[in-house]
């Protein structure tokens, strides 16, 4: 029986892709994180500071076959909030020292972010996995950008190991509640006069299956994870039947900031997102990788409005 190792395992993806592998019989699920569970599920669950040393000696313990990395970075990175860089980078380190004292480790699958590329006009139309970013990179993106330096070292020295990296397009859906699905669900939605972004999305429950299936499927490599299709911001507000609110500079940067009394964070790289949009390209995900997201861009926006997406599942 495989022990499997994940950690980030409190959160929507997290949770449901344990509750997906502990109905598995060949499989032994451990979960750790630092906050209590948001989904049930049956498996082994230790709360730790997922930026500490702890996190390393329960890795040794467990001595896992296969680790799903899911909160790569720290979480108040992801939120734009200011963190000591020690504390942002120090739980990867731990996590992936740990991995190398291991002889039992064979698959790593880690969840990124296009956020990895940022968003700006200098950018090309339609990013690939090579694509340099271009621009000023934001406390999210320079993160992203130094954790996926580690897995690059650490797969150099363990060529026997499988390390996969997913790039995932902004996560959307009816449950997840990130940052992007409760802007975009707000009755009334600021926008940035005068553009129109566009959009690609991966559907909370094909986020798990890409996570499932990188495990399944080893192939090392990094690659963009999205659903096919991509649609512009006012075609996203139409199809939820959300009121846009045109603004300019400015008053958008004050009402993006207004938003946080009511829970929504919109950080720096979200609101390069929400103004130069972001596009990347799949084609390794299909080709290489051997996945394919069951729902398009458009069916996830209209399940994530409450819409059944016509033949979806």
């Amino acid at each position: 029986m495989e022990r499997v190792l994940i950690t980030g395992a409190a959160g929507w993806i997290g949770g449901h892709l344990t509750r997906h592998l502990e109905r598995r019989t060949d499989l032994e699920v451990f979960a750790v994180d630092d906050q209590e569970p948001r989904v049930e599920f049956a498996s082994d669950f230790q709360r730790l500071a997922l930026d500490r040393l702890t996190l390393a000696r329960y890795v040794l313990e467990v001595a896992p076959h296969v680790v799903f990395h899911l909160q790569s970075v720290h979480p108040t990175s992801e939120r734009g909030r200011n963190t000591e860089a020690e504390e942002r980078i120090l739980g990867s380190l731990a996590l992936f020292g740990a991995i190398e004292r291991l002889d039992t480790v064979r698959r790593v699958v880690v969840k990124s972010d296009t956020a990895f590329y940022g968003a700006s006009p200098r950018n090309p139309s339609v990013l690939n996995e090579s694509t340099r970013p271009q621009g000023t990179p934001s406390k999210f993106q320079r993160d992203l950008t130094e954790m996926e330096r580690f897995i690059a070292q650490a797969a150099e020295r363990h060529p026997d190991v499988s390390f996969t990296v997913l790039r995932f397009a902004p996560v959307f859906g009816p449950h997840v509640g990130n940052p992007i699905s409760r802007y975009l669900t707000l009755p009334t939605v600021p926008t940035l006069m005068g553009f129109d972004p566009r959009f690609q999305f991966v559907h909370e429950s094909d986020a798990v299956r890409a996570l499932e299936h990188a495990a399944d499927h080893p192939v090392s490599g990094t690659f963009n994870v999205a659903g096919r299709g991509q649609l512009y911001l006012s075609r996203i507000l139409r199809l939820g039947r959300r009121i846009p609110q045109p603004l300019p500079g400015r008053l958008f940067d004050t009402a993006l900031g207004g938003l946080s009394r009511f829970g929504i964070d919109v950080p720096r790289h979200l609101r390069d997102l929400l103004k130069y949009g972001r596009v990347v390209d799949t084609t390794a995900m299909s080709e290489t990788l051997g996945f394919e997201p069951i729902h398009t861009c458009r069916q996830t926006v209209l399940s994530a409005y409450g819409y059944k997406p016509k033949g979806a599942a």
